[in-house]
């Protein structure tokens, strides 16, 4: 009978040692050569972008005197007169559209039917470039005045024939007009105020007074 005898034994075998001075160097060597390349990378990438700034420095320098020149223009530029005009006249129809509806709610007492009535034709009758800025009605419809302004003298007669067309209005005369331009103290601003009357713009509109009455009635003469 045979007998078989192991003689592998590992704490025979040779041990390799991985901190040995020569895997050190080898590693140290390898993170050199990879610091080294990211290196060029890095100083590749940095050329690249320098010449792009460089590229785009004149378009930004561009932009920014455009950006420059348009704040200096909205600076000094002025508005329109007639734009300006446009605005006042639509706050004015707004205001006298408020005061309208907050006198029909109110009501008049007895004449309250007869006051709404010329009330809704002037909300009726509107017209682009001239407003109202008030108007006064006695008793019954007497002494009656109608005060506004307007861009343009040519519209109002187009705005007494609209009026005339109403029901309210009709049998009446306009017995009176009177058109001026707006005072001085209306129109100036701060800055304005210093400048001499000689230089001063024209004014942007016109002011006038309607004075209507019943047909055949004469009225008073206003001093």
């Amino acid at each position: 009978m045979s007998q078989q005898i192991n003689l592998y034994d590992p704490a025979l075998l040779r041990q390799r040692e991985w901190l040995s001075a020569a895997n050190l160097a080898a590693v140290a060597l390898a993170l050199v050569v990879a610091m080294g390349g990211w290196g060029a990378w890095a100083r590749t990438q940095l050329g690249v972008l320098e010449a792009e700034s460089r590229m785009v420095a004149p378009q930004v320098k561009s932009l920014q005197d455009q950006v420059v020149a348009f704040g200096k223009q909205l600076a000094e530029a002025k508005p329109d007169p007639r734009l300006t005009a446009e605005l006042a006249a639509t706050r004015a129809l707004l205001a006298l559209r408020g005061e309208i509806v907050a006198a029909l709610k109110k009501g008049f007492g007895a004449e309250s039917a007869g006051f709404a009535e010329y009330m809704r034709g002037f909300a009726r009758q509107t017209l682009s470039g001239l407003w109202l800025t008030g108007f006064s009605l006695g008793e019954g419809g007497a002494d009656m005045e109608i005060r506004g302004r307007m861009i343009d003298p040519a519209l109002l007669p187009e705005y007494i024939r609209r009026l005339n067309s109403e029901k309210a209005f009709q049998g009446r005369a306009f017995a009176a007009l009177k058109i001026s331009a707006p005072a001085a103290n209306a129109t100036a601003t701060g800055q304005a105020a210093a400048t001499p009357p000689a230089a001063a713009a024209p004014a942007a509109y016109l002011e006038f007074v309607l004075t209507p009455v019943a047909a055949g009635a004469t009225p008073e003469a206003k001093r």
